[in-house]
């Protein structure tokens, strides 16, 4: 009976806006419910994050910029841990954009910047492709041969290079560094380049996996390509283990590799140069 009427529940509750509430850290959040959105802000997933920012940001925390915002989900989880930390956030679909200004101005979340738009080499007008029947489609990205899925529905959205940012906003100082971008992971590390280089920011970037080196000779090429960024800028990676909820555990790797498991997924990229603050801040984990 309960899968039949969660369904029609969430069905009638899409026709609706509603505010629910979620802790986080001992912090509590208002999650609007807008025509449905939000709800993926009320179910909170990979909470094994705010241990992993926590641990950085008692090393350094000065700035912390978010490519691929989506609903706030990281946003959140920032804020239940810090709450002057600078955030800039980077969200090319407009129905994300329009709620997460909606979650900023219902939580008075400070010290935020939002840019509606994604991060490439190139200044131009890209296509944002979705898999999902959904506006919020976490899935969707720039890469129009990303996936096998079909493709539902894509929104024209504008894309910039990091250069010509320089003049609206200030990128220095950056201490964290997240990218979660659905396959063009390696325009926004070619894009960030200087400003990598300059502030050596802890990196956290998901990479789905090749499966197949020749089926996926895309995805194995790209993935030799942000190894070899990450090698000139004298990086090191770190694979997060973890659940749902927990950080396990951080393995460092010398490549990625052709794997399958969607759980191996998630990095964090440490500067060299760093590297023993991490090893001190991390050490139950190594």
């Amino acid at each position: 009976m309960k899968e039949i009427i969660k369904p029609v529940l969430k069905k009638i509750a899409s026709f609706f806006n509603f505010t629910l509430s979620i802790r986080l850290s001992g912090n509590y959040f208002r999650i609007p419910i807008m025509g449905g959105l939000g709800y993926a802000n009320v179910k909170m997933e990979e909470k094994w994050m705010i241990v992993l920012i926590k641990n950085i940001l008692k090393m350094e925390s000065s700035k912390f910029v978010d490519v691929g915002a989506n609903i706030g989900q990281t946003l959140l989880k920032l804020r239940s841990i810090d709450e002057d930390i600078n955030y800039i956030g980077f969200e090319p679909n407009p129905s994300c954009n329009h709620y997460l200004q909606r979650l900023i101005k219902r939580n008075a979340i400070k010290n935020v910047t939002i840019l509606p738009v994604g991060i490439s080499t190139k200044t131009e007008i890209g296509a944002l492709h979705f898999y999902e029947d959904n506006v919020t489609d976490s899935s969707a990205s720039i890469l129009s041969n990303f996936r096998e899925n079909k493709i539902l529905h894509k929104a024209f959205i504008p894309l910039f290079n990091v250069e010509t940012l320089l003049n609206t906003i200030d990128f220095d100082k950056i201490s964290i560094l997240k990218i979660d971008v659905e396959g063009s992971e390696l325009e926004v590390l070619q894009s960030f380049k200087k400003q990598i280089h300059d502030s050596n920011p802890f990196i956290l970037m998901e990479i789905l996996p090749v499966y197949d080196e020749l089926k996926n000779s895309i995805r194995f090429h790209r993935q030799n390509n942000i190894k070899a960024i990450l090698d000139e800028l004298n990086y090191s990676i770190f694979r997060i283990k973890k659940n749902k909820n927990k950080l396990l555990g951080l393995s460092k790797i010398e490549n990625f590799g052709v794997h399958s498991n969607l759980n191996d997924c998630d990095y964090v990229f440490v500067p060299n140069i760093k590297s023993d603050k991490f090893t001190d801040s991390f050490k139950v984990y190594l």
